[in-house]
């Protein structure tokens, strides 16, 4: 009789171990996926309070178009890109950049996409400016993206700037 006990004794622990062995073996990607996560979200870096604003520039000298400021802290790195889309005209004009370097293209007659192929440093702005007068009647709207690793807590990503023959407004 003690021999039968002490083999019941001994078949239900394997049993067990087994069953834990099991629930650690499904446990364990679970716990690695909990782990890889927020470091990846850590990695990121946050550029801060950029923005993107709409500008209607001065009739007869500057076009209208966006300043793109950086945050005091942090540039804004190349690849990021801005994309400007237009209403109301059929053309929204050539698009120049100063106070840095990008690229315009061509993606439509209203649709223009500008890459940065230089980092605007903390607290600079890049200016991108068309040939449009502000005695014709149109919108413009422009979003930035952010290359992949890059956040900004409190940015400004979009801006607009509308005309009415009249009157030039932004955002």
């Amino acid at each position: 009789m003690l021999k039968k006990d002490s083999v019941s004794t001994e078949v239900e622990p394997t049993l067990e171990r087994r069953t834990i062995m099991k629930g650690a073996a499904w446990s364990i990607p679970v716990i690695a996926l909990a782990v890889a996560t927020p470091a990846a979200a850590a990695s990121d870096v946050d550029l801060g309070a950029y923005a993107l604003n709409g500008s209607c520039g001065t009739l007869g000298l500057l076009g209208p178009g966006f300043t793109l400021t950086a945050g005091p802290t942090e540039p804004i790195p190349v690849g990021t890109t801005v994309l400007i889309n237009g209403s109301g005209v059929a053309n929204i004009g050539v698009f120049s950049v100063t106070g840095g370097t990008a690229t315009v293209s061509v993606l439509s007659g209203t649709s223009r996409l500008i890459t940065l192929t230089s980092a605007v440093p903390a607290g600079a702005t890049i200016a991108f400016r068309t040939t449009l007068s502000i005695t014709v009647a149109f919108t413009l709207n422009g979003t930035t993206t952010l290359p992949t690793g890059y956040v900004a807590t409190g940015a400004k990503p979009a801006g607009s700037v509308t005309s009415t023959l009249v009157l030039c407004s932004t955002t």
